[in-house]
């Protein structure tokens, strides 16, 4: 009798973990984000940028994995892999992939704050993290509300992915402005459809991963 019970309490213990671990997972956004975006240049034509940057872009996020499709004269998609921590992109539909470490540090920050706003996005509630890294300055207006599962970026320390997570709550960016050397690039959220549990964020062979991560 002692035995049935230690037994039953186990399995009730295990039970409540992985009811905890659902309910902890369930609040994370899962789904697809639509941006636009648009160029300014106080140096550079802006209409010439409008052609050959991204006009817009499409983020798929599920509980590990995220993939990213920039879509312009040359359509490229980034297909990252939380599991793995790296990353193979593709430009437009062709069958040649190219493998990124994102386990690597690429970046590094030199300032940075966080603060909160009182517009809302799309009806969300909102706050913003700056950051001035080496290479570039970094806007972003992220949800309070709608986050990203942190297996999506724990072990993304390549372009400052990990750092905008921590420091968020990986918030969901609705809204961005990347201030490069001669040009600024905002993107602004026109579209978001969350999913249920059995969303894949990757439309992508997992072989790929394979073959061109060795």
């Amino acid at each position: 009798m002692v035995k049935y019970f230690r037994m039953s309490n186990i399995i009730f213990l295990t039970y409540s973990l992985l009811l905890l671990s659902s309910c902890n997972e369930s609040h994370y956004f899962m789904g697809t984000i639509e941006y636009q975006y648009t160029y300014e240049s106080s140096t550079l034509n802006a209409d010439s940028l409008t052609k050959y940057k991204p006009f817009k872009s499409e983020f798929r996020y599920d509980y590990l994995n995220y993939q990213s499709r920039f879509f312009g004269v040359d359509t490229i998609t980034y297909y990252y892999s939380g599991k793995l921590g790296k990353c193979i992109s593709q430009i437009n539909d062709e069958e040649i992939f190219q493998c990124e470490d994102y386990r690597i540090q690429t970046d590094s920050i030199i300032s940075f704050k966080v603060y909160e706003m009182e517009e809302k996005i799309m009806g969300y509630n909102c706050r913003i993290i700056e950051w001035q890294g080496k290479y570039f300055y970094n806007i972003f207006y992220v949800s309070t509300d709608l986050k990203i599962a942190t297996g999506t970026y724990k072990d993304h320390l390549s372009y400052n992915w990990k750092f905008y997570g921590e420091k968020t709550g990986g918030g969901l960016i609705l809204k961005s402005e990347h201030r490069f050397k001669n040009y600024t690039m905002k993107g602004i959220v026109v579209n978001i459809k969350g999913e249920d549990d059995y969303f894949k964020a990757l439309i992508v062979d997992n072989k790929n991963f394979e073959i061109n991560c060795k």
